[in-house]
């Protein structure tokens, strides 16, 4: 005999056929103003448009008042209209809808819950309104315990989207013989300055033959790739293409040191598999130099995947000198839940995190999302566009909390400043990661990137 199951009274909605009963469906949300994607995002601001459906009588035009139950979800516009609806229909708050706040720091993929208090015409109830924000397929691989992320094209709430920007070497670069599990040292350019990564200065890239590089210098040629990160793993790796190759029978491996671009490219061009002559790879790694440093001041890293022919068994990911940090995006053809599949002509950006001390300062002024940067990233000029009734100075800063360049705009409200990527003295800044603050309004920081 089976146990009797356990009915509890909040498991029941008890009502007459002609008793009205509207019960939450759905929502929907209206971002035209922030990041257009449908989704309820980290720090944005939306229209949100709740979905009702009747499980009993008909009723008439209902008003709604909604209530945030915790501090991650703000209430900017609580007042909304339900239109009449008849038995087994639904409606929506379309013509009369509510406005929220998300909080930067909200939880991902979580219910978050609101309560919905209606009113109406011989009607009143009080529902409870879940509220899920962001997808988790928008977010960053990580952080690491140093701060390392990992970005790909599907991050759409990132100024860190990478762009596919693959630089053909092949009669361009110097090409790097290599044998079958063999590593090569090269030396940095002098204009390339240090390679600083997880916090360290290196002056030497080492090259393996079987898919990956590393910050310093290495003997270390291992073909059996592993999950990252890893005691036993080469120190300081950037795995791209972590497998058992063979280069020495098919293919080139090129490098490049690309001054116009501030970037040391390292191309496997054609490699294949070790055993499957026939199926072979196109990968590029891009490091780029001092003058583009990321927020913490690390040099940025880049991945290019012209061709994903078979990357079943590949490792790609990074991690420190000892395995005590790092990353994994795909390994023995598995991925974190944040990594969209790769697919070719895609790309990866890797940067870490603003020091845990400066991001406090940059976040001590709580984030927005009215204020809009176009276009992000930039080349020539950057407007930073401020809504009609909101004041604000603007005030440009680099990663690292230095001084660039006071934005003057005499339209208020409604100003628009425009950045030329000079600083107080127009000298042109060296691109990379800056910040613009709003120094009125309550906007906080936007981030920009200047790109060559």
């Amino acid at each position: 005999m089976y146990p009797a199951a356990k009915v509890f009274a909040d498991d029941i909605s008890l009502h007459t056929v002609d008793t009205p009963a509207l019960v939450y469906r759905t929502f929907r949300i209206d971002d035209c103003g922030g990041i257009v994607n449908r989704k309820l995002d980290r720090g944005e601001t939306a229209d949100l448009i709740l979905g009702l459906r009747n499980a009993g009588g008909a009723v008439g035009a209902t008003m709604g008042t909604l209530i945030s139950r915790g501090s991650f979800i703000e209430i900017l516009d609580d007042a909304g209209s339900f239109g009449p609806v008849g038995a087994g229909e639904t409606t929506a708050s379309n013509a009369d809808w509510f406005r929220v706040r998300v909080a930067g720091d909200a939880p991902v993929e979580v219910p978050l819950y609101c309560e919905l208090i209606l009113n109406g015409s011989g009607y009143n109830d009080t529902l409870t309104i879940p509220l899920i924000v962001g997808d988790s397929m928008n977010l960053p691989v990580g952080p690491d315990g140093y701060g390392y992320r990992i970005y790909d094209w599907t991050d759409s709430c990132y100024t860190s989207l990478p762009v596919y920007d693959w630089v053909e070497l092949r009669g361009r670069g110097e090409r790097l013989t290599l044998g079958d599990d063999e590593t090569r040292c090269l030396e940095l350019p002098v204009e390339f300055g240090h390679w600083r990564y997880y916090g360290n200065e290196y002056r030497y890239l080492s090259v393996c033959a079987n898919g990956w590089i590393a910050a310093d210098t290495t003997s270390r040629c291992d073909f059996t790739n592993v999950e990252l990160p890893y005691s036993g793993a080469p120190p300081n790796i950037v795995a791209f293409l972590w497998d058992d190759l063979a280069p020495s029978r098919y293919g080139s491996i090129w490098f490049y040191y690309d001054t116009a671009n501030h970037r040391f490219v390292v191309e496997f061009d054609s490699i294949s598999y070790f055993g499957m002559a026939e199926c072979w790879e196109k990968v590029q790694v891009h490091v780029y130099d001092t003058a583009i440093a990321g927020p913490n001041r690390d040099n940025p890293i880049a991945i290019h995947f012209q061709t994903i022919n078979d990357f079943r068994l590949v490792t790609v990911g990074m991690q420190n000198h000892n395995g005590s940090a790092g990353l994994t995006y795909l390994w023995d053809g598995r991925y974190p839940r944040t990594a969209a599949p790769l697919v070719s002509q895609r790309s990866l950006w890797i940067e870490g995190e603003v020091p845990s001390g400066e991001k406090e300062v940059l976040t001590r002024v709580k984030m927005g999302g009215s204020v809009q940067v176009v276009p992000n990233p930039f080349r020539n000029t950057v407007r930073v566009i401020v809504p009609s009734g909101l004041e604000a100075e603007a005030t440009v800063y680099r990663a690292d909390g230095r001084l660039v360049k006071r934005l003057w705009s005499a339209q208020f409200p409604g100003a628009v400043f425009v950045w030329d990527g000079r600083d107080e003295n127009n000298r042109k800044v060296a691109p990379g990661l800056y910040f613009v603050r709003m120094e009125k309004g309550g906007e906080g920081f936007k981030k920009i990137v200047l790109i060559p």
